[in-house]
């Protein structure tokens, strides 16, 4: 008995535990601020930022390119797509010279950095000497480094010391090319189209001045057979065509250069014509070829109509003495009868224009429209010229421009763009538009634009 109750003394506690109270918990701590980094915009795919970035300027660019790792990446191909060149210490300066520009002697550093592969469009410019291959032969190899080049632009080059070995200096580009623009080139014609030609993938060409279009003649040069041409499908920009005086003593450069032009291989498909500057008196060689393909021309009076025989020009919209190819002794109007895709017609005029031989030329030119699809005629004017015009035959001509415009819109909805080249006055400007297009005023189909009054100056 003793053994049982030692147990059951043993035994009791446990069965009748003591209640133990726990002592209350600390609140938990605060939590720690975490550290993000910012690896770009995820929630919006690459193909949209590139979008996004294709908008901005440079200085936005490289202000993105700082804010984070991803963004950093996404930008430096548009920071570096378009490359600037000169040989020159000295940069060349002006609204026409963007940058920022870099010496060849740079290019190696350039190259080691991994840069040259975002090259999109290359910018060679010389103040006005020659370029010469000699001066691109020790950069050969870091230019073979760009393999996707889109655009290139050179300025003064002289192109046949670059012909015989065309392919070391820019063989790269020969299948990537869609844009090609020779500012002041070196050479006769004949040699600039070979060199153009050689981009079998060549959409757009825009040639500003040409320097001699007998250059190969007189120097004894090599003749280049061009046996194929690219398409020539995008837009063709000519400028000041028209060679000086030289020892041959004619004025046909352009006429010249058209041949030559429209005899390609694969023919003309242009888009869009841009031409101005002494551009020749015969522009119908030109346009004719483009019929089936051309939506939009745009033709610049700058200039034109002072001393065309002795200044070598070849004015647009005012006779002339030289002898055409067509054998007429002026520059007739154009003919569009066969171009079914035009849509759009642009004449610049500025106050050195002839407005009456302007006015003239317009009339005969547009009842020669035909296309269904041919929506809007612009007209950019300088307000003096029209203010201090008050010939019968001013008005005649444009109310025949008006009537045409009128009866093309019962087919479609044609508009008269009229843009001023210098600030006037609304009310002012608009009463002149009014007297000589009235019809198309009366229905609400001519848009007015004026630039922003000077700075200084307030609109009444």
């Amino acid at each position: 008995m003793l053994f049982i109750a030692n147990i059951s003394i043993i035994l009791r506690p446990l069965s009748h535990p003591t209640p133990v109270i726990a002592p209350a918990r600390p609140p938990p701590p605060p939590p720690l601020p975490t550290i993000t980094y910012d690896n770009g915009l995820p929630s919006l795919p690459d193909d949209i930022l590139c979008e996004i970035f294709g908008l901005l300027n440079l200085e936005a660019l490289k202000s993105c390119s700082l804010t984070g790792r991803a963004l950093s990446y996404l930008t430096k191909p548009f920071i570096h797509r378009i490359l600037y060149l000169t040989p020159l210490t000295m940069a060349p300066t002006g609204p026409e010279a963007p940058g920022p520009w870099n010496e060849f002697k740079d290019l190696p550093a350039i190259s080691e950095r991994g840069l040259l592969q975002y090259a999109r469009r290359i910018s060679i410019s010389l103040p006005g000497i020659p370029l010469f291959a000699h001066e691109l032969e020790p950069h050969i190899q870091h230019l073979r480094k760009i393999t996707n080049l889109k655009s290139l632009k050179i300025r003064w080059m002289d192109v046949p010391s670059f012909l015989p070995k065309m392919e070391e200096y820019f063989g790269t580009f020969f299948g990537t090319l869609q844009s090609l623009e020779l500012e002041s080139p070196r050479g006769d014609h004949e040699q600039i189209l070979y060199f153009a030609c050689q981009f079998r993938n060549l959409r757009d060409l825009k040639i500003h001045g040409l320097q001699d279009y007998f250059h190969s003649m007189r120097n004894d040069g090599p003749h280049f057979e061009i046996k194929t041409s690219p398409p020539l499908d995008g837009t063709l920009d000519l400028h000041a065509v028209m060679t000086p005086r030289s020892a041959w003593g004619d004025f046909k450069g352009p006429e010249v250069f058209f041949s030559n032009l429209v005899t390609l291989p694969s023919g003309l498909k242009f888009r869009a014509l841009k031409l101005s500057r002494y551009i020749g008196n015969n522009l119908q060689l030109l346009v004719d070829p483009c019929a089936p393909t051309l939506e939009y021309m745009e033709l610049t009076s700058d200039g034109f109509g002072t001393s065309s025989l002795q200044g070598g020009e070849c004015s647009l919209f005012t006779p002339v003495h030289t002898i055409s190819l067509s054998g007429t002794p002026r520059c007739p109007p154009l003919n569009f009868e066969r171009h079914s895709a035009l849509r759009q017609l642009k004449i610049n005029l500025t106050g050195y224009s002839p407005l009456e031989s302007a006015a003239e030329w317009t009339s005969e030119t547009i009842p020669t429209i035909t296309s269904h699809v041919f929506t809007k005629l612009a007209i950019s004017i300088a307000p003096v010229s029209l203010f201090r015009a008050v010939s019968e035959n001013l008005v005649r001509w444009w109310n025949l421009v008006d009537n045409v415009l009128d009866r093309l819109s019962l087919c479609e909805y044609v508009t008269l763009v009229v843009t001023a080249t210098e600030w006037v006055e609304t009310d002012k400007f608009g009463e002149g538009i009014k007297k000589y297009f009235p019809l198309m005023w009366e229905k609400g189909r001519v848009v007015l634009e004026i630039p922003p009054p000077p700075q200084g100056t307030w609109p009444k």
